[in-house]
């Protein structure tokens, strides 16, 4: 009976041996198990707010320094004194003329501040009434436009003047067609289109 108990313990023990040498950390690494499925797919995101439109930068937009005719040509046509100067301006083309926009403004300082504040701008034409003494005297200030040039042109109802100051002064922008439509830009109002445009003083 003693021989029978020890001989499963013996045969007991061999197996306890090898399987534990057939769980060891030795092994050999098994096949590769099959790809597991593809889990669903997650929610999509909102879509983020559109920006806000940037400001209008001044590409393509031409302007001039202010300039002070030294003199004026004197002539009269009608009847009319007319007193006129020009202003070179190579940047007015044809395609200007025919597509874009030309904007001229005036600071008229050869008047007294009473009749034109100094350093007001004022979109030419620019028409001055005022009194002196018991008489109404209206002027008018004019710009034409032709290609490469700007002509500043001055009447007075009462052709009053024998000469013009030169201390008005004088100032050109030139907007190319497609750059920018003036939309809600009053273009009288010089601060509106400065501001627009980016225009030093």
């Amino acid at each position: 009976m003693k021989k029978t108990n020890l001989l499963l313990l013996a045969l007991l023990a061999v197996s306890l041996l090898l399987f534990a040498q057939s769980c060891g950390k030795d092994g050999a690494v098994g096949p590769q198990g099959p790809a597991g499925t593809t889990g669903p797919t997650g929610a999509t995101g909102q879509a983020g707010q559109t920006g806000a439109t940037g400001a209008t930068g001044t590409a393509n937009v031409i302007y001039s320094d202010w300039v002070t005719p030294p003199t004026y040509a004197q002539s009269t046509i009608f009847g009319t004194v007319h007193f006129d100067a020009s202003i070179t301006a190579s940047a007015i083309t044809q395609d200007i003329l025919d597509k874009g926009t030309v904007l001229v403004y005036g600071k008229l300082d050869g008047y007294t501040p009473t009749i034109w504040p100094t350093d007001q701008v004022g979109q030419l034409p620019i028409v001055v009434t005022y009194q002196l003494s018991s008489v109404t005297y209206t002027d008018t200030w004019s710009a034409n436009v032709t290609l490469g040039n700007i002509q500043i042109d001055f009447v007075d109802n009462l052709n009053f003047y024998t000469g013009i100051s030169n201390l008005h002064q004088f100032r050109y922008v030139i907007i190319p067609g497609g750059v920018h439509t003036l939309g809600s830009l009053n273009p009288k109002n010089y601060n509106e289109i400065k501001n627009a445009f980016h225009l030093p003083d």
